[in-house]
């Protein structure tokens, strides 16, 4: 199979282009910075797309740093302008791929609390569930060409070096982490091997529409820095207000890491998919070594 990662450079597309090629696929990838074994984006056209089998879209700006307006702007803009050339150059394609795996992310729901959350669940009305309806309504066209369209909705992805469990990480081996706020809110998870098992699983099963790519066993907030901490041997006993944390941080930090999100993969879960690392504790030893 040829499959074409955009955003391949990041985190969740390096690591899917490195296990489809030990697979035997062929990876075509594409970069804002084309390197040696990637394309630029004036290259995703029509013709190219007569030649490839898959999509998977994941170009987006990093969510990190404080939103600005500008920010906001960068990262709709992103998102939406890397969609709509991959979501043309399929439709306008002579023979366009079988299937189109479309990121999106956990942020379509908004806060909902202690609410399961399946993918027939209705939208949040924040900034990240906007650009999550905008980021999905964008792939929608590749439908009338009859290519499969998957919108895989991310929640948090761990690794080692990269994403949110760095950041964890650090604070956490320094001994200033605790709970954020009242810690009571649902962080969504998954790891990054699973999550790129979980894509790979997408291509191959007839599987269409939104797909919540998350642990079956989200966790508290305080639940998930105690047993980090537990994981690394630190003490996890400094509280961040929410208060602290909406001045240190604005919107950005509110969203991230005080918003409750309590996913659950009914789709993946349906379909056969099974989790390796299905429990905390154990995908945080084996991420880290420990």
């Amino acid at each position: 199979m040829k499959v074409l990662v955009t955003g391949v450079s990041g985190l969740i597309g390096s690591a899917l282009a490195s296990e489809l090629t030990v697979q035997g696929h062929e990876v075509v990838g594409v970069s804002r910075v084309p390197a040696t074994a990637a394309i630029g984006w004036k290259d995703v056209t029509p013709s190219l797309m007569n030649n490839i089998d898959a999509v998977v879209n994941l170009a987006g700006e990093t969510i990190s740093g404080r939103w600005t307006d500008a920010k906001k702007r960068l990262i709709t803009k992103s998102r939406l302008d890397a969609t709509e050339t991959v979501t043309e150059a399929i439709r306008q394609s002579e023979h366009p791929p079988t299937v189109l795996i479309q990121a999106s992310a956990s942020g379509y729901y908004g806060s909902r609390g202690d609410e399961a959350l399946v993918e027939s669940s209705s939208s949040g009305s924040d900034f990240l569930a906007e650009l999550c309806r905008k980021w999905e309504t964008a792939a929608a066209p590749v439908t009338a060409v009859n290519t499969r369209l998957v919108l895989a909705r991310f929640s948090v992805v761990l690794a080692s070096e990269g994403g949110a469990l760095k950041r964890l990480k650090t604070v956490t081996r320094l001994g200033i982490s605790g709970p954020l706020g009242t810690g009571r809110q649902w962080w969504s998870w998954i790891s990054l091997h699973d999550a790129v098992r979980a894509i790979l699983h997408l291509l191959e099963n007839d599987i269409s529409g939104p797909v919540n790519v998350a642990s079956e066993q989200p966790q508290r907030q305080r639940a998930f820095t105690k047993t980090l901490g537990t994981v690394l041997r630190r003490p996890v006993l400094l509280p961040a207000p929410r208060i602290a944390i909406k001045a240190a941080l604005g919107e950005m930090g509110e969203s991230l890491l005080l918003h409750s999100a309590r996913l659950q993969p009914s789709v993946l879960s349906a379909e056969g998919f099974e989790f390796q690392d299905g429990d905390l504790e154990h995908a945080l030893r084996r991420i880290l070594g420990i």
